[in-house]
């Protein structure tokens, strides 16, 4: 099991972008929320259907975390952009926050 000492030590600091950036189409925020899962988040989480089995933690996958009643992108957002304990800290501009959200939202709609 890991400690919280091995998670801060992996943990990834993404710098705040400078400006924001432009407004995205939802399918682009989807196709560019799931590019950054998949770099920043699945280390610990399952973020889409094939992939690697993340480290041994205790992580929700997206898609449990896209089914539960009281998910919202709002909550989305907010919950990726609070540190975690147990999370390691990134730093993320508001339209990464953003494109996130849309992908974890899109898996609501998707087949289970």
């Amino acid at each position: 099991m890991l400690t919280l000492t091995d998670i801060a030590g992996a943990a990834v600091v993404i710098a705040i972008a400078a400006s924001p950036a432009p407004a995205q189409e939802p399918q682009d925020a989807v196709t560019t929320g799931r590019k950054l899962a998949l770099q920043l988040c699945s280390g610990c989480h399952f973020v889409s259907p094939g992939q690697r089995q993340p480290m041994d933690v205790d992580a929700p996958s997206f898609q449990e975390i896209a089914r539960r009643p009281e998910t919202t992108e709002f909550a989305l957002r907010n919950v990726i952009r609070t540190p975690h304990p147990i999370m390691p800290t990134l730093i993320l501009s508001a339209q990464e926050s953003e494109d996130i959200a849309a992908y974890i939202m899109s898996l609501k709609r998707a087949p289970r």
